[in-house]
């Protein structure tokens, strides 16, 4: 439980724009199972979506369908889409689908047509738990920040809406690509950290080994790595 109130699969570095999480109601066994955002990746979201859908307005679809465009790998046996150059739009500014709604978010972002709000909803359809899905208006998603919507919301367990608008300038959103959170159970974390360590150690063995001697035969080995330092002490005497 991080922070002792929530888990999660996905990687918390501090920065995020939206995590899966689940964690525990006020009346067992109640459960929640929360999709959380902030307000600017709704807003980014929403901006890209607004450009992928005029990019169709002006440009029907040409592409093949997916399984039209593969054929069976001899080799592997796998079936695998043919490699082809890039379809470019003459309607798109001579551009690919992609090209062309990229070149669009900044004017999107900087119109103000778009809007976000704080705000989250009960969904009673899940298979297991009771579904959250929420907005909130911060910078970004961290340990505390999540724990700290989390004791929020458990003050009522309802719906909530802020009507106050917010929407943002293309500089204001800090990234444009996709944000993917590195997964992970968290039943692993600790095997991930020492097969880390036990690598950074091999590699800088030579550079980071020194064995230093003192009276009552003390011998030290320090192994530095980029996450771990282990130090191993033995035969130490009284001077």
């Amino acid at each position: 439980m991080l922070g002792g109130k929530f888990t999660t699969d996905s990687y918390i570095h501090g920065q995020n724009g939206w995590i899966d999480a689940h964690f525990l109601g006020t009346k067992p066994p109640i459960s929640y199972c929360l999709a959380l955002q902030t307000t600017t990746c709704e807003y980014r979201e929403l901006v890209q979506s607004r450009a992928w859908d005029m990019s169709y307005e002006l440009a029907p679809e040409r592409e093949l369908p997916l399984f039209d465009s593969a054929a069976k790998d001899p080799k592997t046996g796998h079936i695998v889409r043919l490699r082809s150059e890039p379809l470019l739009y003459p309607e798109l500014e001579n551009m690919t689908r992609l090209q062309w709604s990229k070149a669009q978010h900044r004017k999107i972002a900087d119109s103000g047509d778009i809007q976000v709000f704080e705000k989250w909803t009960l969904q009673h359809d899940y298979h297991r738990g009771v579904g959250l899905h929420a907005t909130i208006d911060v910078p970004f998603l961290t340990i505390e920040v999540i724990n700290a919507f989390i004791d929020r919301f458990l003050m009522t367990e309802t719906n909530f809406y802020d009507p106050t608008p917010h929407t943002y300038r293309y500089e204001q959103v800090s990234h444009w690509g996709l944000e993917s959170n590195a997964l992970i159970d968290p039943l692993e974390w600790d095997a991930a950290l020492k097969r880390q360590a036990s690598q950074d150690a091999k590699a800088v063995h030579d550079d980071a080994t020194r064995t230093v001697g003192a009276r009552g035969g003390l011998t030290r080995r320090l192994f530095s790595g980029m996450h771990a330092v282990a130090a191993f002490r033995s035969d130490v005497g009284q001077a």
